[in-house]
């Protein structure tokens, strides 16, 4: 038996046995293609109105505010640069409140309804679970499943190659010529032409999955790529007593960035216990999704200027690339392009699973006959 034989029936045979798993992994990647905006719009929709002259209240009254909330981990705050938008209070990545900019009373959650609703069917992408919750057994399946579309992306390429490498036999696999004799050679003639094109994007959606479905991609990336950062950024030290008085204000900080950063989408702080020599900020650029646009300022507490900043060149080669595959996953690491490329990627996997299907149904039903 030939090579070629061996890779098509191999490709047959476990593309029909995870079909109904890459089928429904692919068309909730495609739904889930704008998940990040959608849950914005959902939030934005329930932020407060406030009057254009409302007076606002100051970082360090928020911080005040903030921390009267009991913490286990570390009391952070989050300004979001959007109309309206509520102050994020967190204990680590647990969100504590939302708090009116103008009143600091604490709000409803805003878009809680659209949120738990991309949030379970992000859970049932991942894990293939209904209400939201993880599952083992369910990240086990998905994840073997994404191993074998990997696996279905490389052969297919290989089958995919004309018998005689000519002109002629390669504008045929790679264009659509609109009639068919039959629906058999419309199905062949989707799944050649399609899947080439896809193999690129799906065999990256696939690869970066199994990261998240598995240990060992981890670990084994660890093994061959330094975990070092490049360059640490400068930690923050307490202040001698006398010094504490000569702190700029976290609103005087906060100017400061904005104006260094006009693009701001978003600036995290956390909130000191003791005054320290600098305050580390975070600040994104991005629709965070976007880890290139994100960086971490550490600024002089006592001249309220920027001390130092580090971003994802000072980041260590094992951070660079996890960071790569989260968001190249759902192209987010590439904008809104991106996000529409993985997302159209994603349904017309669907038509893969389809044509494959119905090419091997008609393939058992001739040999029956």
């Amino acid at each position: 038996m030939s090579i070629r034989k061996v890779l098509f029936w191999f490709h047959l045979i476990v593309g029909c046995s995870a079909a109904i798993f890459i089928f429904l992994m692919s068309i909730t990647g495609g739904l889930l293609t704008y998940e990040r905006q959608m849950i914005k719009a959902g939030q934005q929709a329930d932020y407060p109105i406030i009057a254009a002259d409302a007076k606002r209240l100051s970082l360090t009254e928020i911080k005040s505010i903030a921390s009267t909330y009991p913490v286990e981990r570390s009391l952070s705050i989050t300004l979001l640069n959007e109309d309206n938008a509520p102050v994020v209070i967190r204990d680590g990545r647990r969100t504590l409140a939302y708090l009116h900019p103008v009143t600091g009373e604490k709000l409803a959650e805003p878009g809680k309804g659209s949120t738990l609703f991309w949030r379970k069917l992000r859970a049932f992408h991942r894990w293939l679970t209904f209400d939201g919750s993880f599952s083992e057994g369910g990240r086990w399946v998905n994840g073997i499943a994404n191993a074998i579309f990997v696996l279905l992306a490389i052969t297919g390429v290989y089958l995919w190659l004309p018998k005689r490498f000519n002109r002629r036999a390669f504008k045929k696999q790679l264009t659509l010529p609109g009639n068919y004799t039959s629906t058999k050679a419309r199905d062949y003639q989707w799944h050649n032409v399609f899947g080439i094109y896809l193999t690129p994007v799906l065999f990256v959606l696939a690869s970066t999955a199994l990261f998240f479905s598995f240990d060992w991609p981890g670990d084994g990336l660890k093994k061959v790529v330094s975990t070092e950062t490049v360059r640490e950024l400068a930690k923050p030290t307490p202040l001698e007593f006398s010094l504490a008085a000569q702190v700029k204000s976290t609103d005087i900080q906060i100017a400061a960035l904005k104006s260094a950063y006009p693009d701001w989408q978003s600036i995290r702080f956390s909130v000191a216990k003791v005054p320290q020599n600098v305050s580390i900020y975070t600040v994104d650029n991005g629709n965070g999704g976007e880890p290139t646009k994100r960086l971490s300022v550490a600024v002089d507490n006592l001249t309220g200027e920027i001390a130092d900043t580090s971003g994802f060149d000072d980041y260590s080669t094992y951070r660079k690339i996890r960071n790569w595959v989260r968001f190249a996953h759902t192209g987010e690491y590439y904008g809104v392009v991106g996000q529409t490329i993985a997302g159209i990627a994603s349904f017309l996997a669907c038509l893969l699973v389809y044509t494959g299907i119905m090419l091997s149904w008609r393939r058992w039903k001739n040999r029956k006959k």
